[in-house]
């Protein structure tokens, strides 16, 4: 018994380094969403196309995508976007920068960026 306890000793520094490296940078999640951006996330599995129409059934413009389909930012107009934006299934809302933006890279163009980039503007 004693042996195994000085095995999980070992580990335990370890241990704790990663859960603080996982568990700090969730703690944005509880940030409340302020500004005329949100990060909405959307149950997994949802594709661009149903973000997008959860996004037109919330009556809210839609900005782009996340790192995942089932992330979305989307212009907030005020306090009831929030709300509305939960009824049509965001499961979170955050801040755009949440998590460091690790979440929100700019994976996938949004059709300005295309025509910007075809007549040599820089985004």
């Amino acid at each position: 018994m004693r042996a195994r306890f000085q095995n999980l000793r070992r580990y335990l520094p370890a241990v704790l380094v990663s859960l603080a490296a996982i568990g700090t940078p969730l703690l944005s999640a509880f940030e409340p969403v302020r500004g005329d951006e949100a990060a909405a996330i959307f149950p997994p599995g949802w594709s661009h196309a149903d973000v997008v129409l959860a996004t037109a059934e919330a009556d809210l413009a839609f900005i782009r995508f996340g790192a995942l389909s089932n992330i979305g930012i989307v212009r907030i107009v005020d306090d009831s976007s929030l709300a509305a934006l939960r009824q049509a299934g965001a499961l979170i809302l955050l801040p755009p920068g949440a998590l460091g933006g690790c979440l929100l890279p700019r994976a996938i163009q949004t059709p300005f960026d295309a025509n910007a980039s075809s007549i040599g503007i820089s985004t």
